[in-house]
C-alpha cells in the first residue's frame, strides 16, 4: 500500500486521476438512462427497480449494460485511486482513507447485480433486486461518510492556515 500511496499521493497524479473522473462521468452520462438508472438511485424497493427497468427498451437496456461494462467498472477504480490519494494528501496514512475501496467494493456488487438483473429482463428476481439496493444504498451512505471525511479534513486545513496566520501575527507585535 506504501507504493500505492506514494503514487497517488503525488499532486500531478491526483489532478489526473481526477481530470479522469471528471471525464468518466462525463462518458457515463451518455450511457446511464438518467431517471432510471438503478445505480443513480437510493434505497429503492424491488418493484421501482423493475418499474425502471420496464420503462427502458431493448436498446436502452443494452446501452445501460455497455455502459456498466466499459464505463463504470473502470471508473470504480479511478475513483477509488482519486479519494484515496485526497484522504491520504488531507488526512495523512489513517486507517478510513481507505473507505474510497469499500465504496468501489459496494458499486461493484451493485453493478455485478444490476448488469445481472439486465441479463435476466424480464424475468423477475426479487431477491436480487432487493440486494441490489442494499449495495447501492450503501455505496450513498459511504459516499455521505466520504464527503464528510473530505469537508472535515479541509475545514481541519483552513483552520490550521488561519491558527498559523494569528500566531504569526502574535510573534510580530
Amino acid at each position: 500500500m506504501t507504493k500505492l500511496l506514494d503514487f497517488v499521493g503525488k499532486k500531478n497524479h491526483l489532478i489526473i486521476l481526477f481530470a479522469l473522473v471528471i471525464l468518466f462521468n462525463v462518458l457515463l452520462s451518455f450511457f446511464m438512462p438518467k431517471d432510471q438508472a438503478l445505480d443513480l438511485k437510493f434505497a429503492y424497493t424491488f418493484g421501482e427497480a423493475y418499474q425502471s427497468i420496464e420503462t427502458m427498451d431493448l436498446e436502452t437496456r443494452q446501452i445501460y449494460r455497455l455502459g456498466v461494462w466499459t464505463l463504470d467498472f473502470p471508473y470504480m477504480i479511478l475513483y477509488s485511486l482519486a479519494f484515496y490519494g485526497l484522504l491520504f494528501k488531507i488526512w495523512g496514512n489513517r486507517g478510513f482513507i481507505k473507505l474510497p475501496f469499500l465504496i468501489a467494493l459496494m458499486d461493484l456488487g451493485e453493478n455485478l447485480l444490476v448488469i445481472k438483473i439486465l441479463n435476466s429482463f424480464p424475468d423477475v428476481n426479487k431477491s436480487m433486486a432487493i440486494l441490489a439496493s442494499v449495495f447501492t444504498t450503501s455505496k450513498w451512505i459511504l459516499v455521505g461518510v466520504l464527503m464528510l471525511f473530505i469537508l472535515g479534513g479541509l475545514f481541519k486545513i483552513l483552520h490550521s492556515k488561519a491558527l498559523s496566520k494569528e500566531e504569526r501575527e502574535e510573534v510580530k507585535a
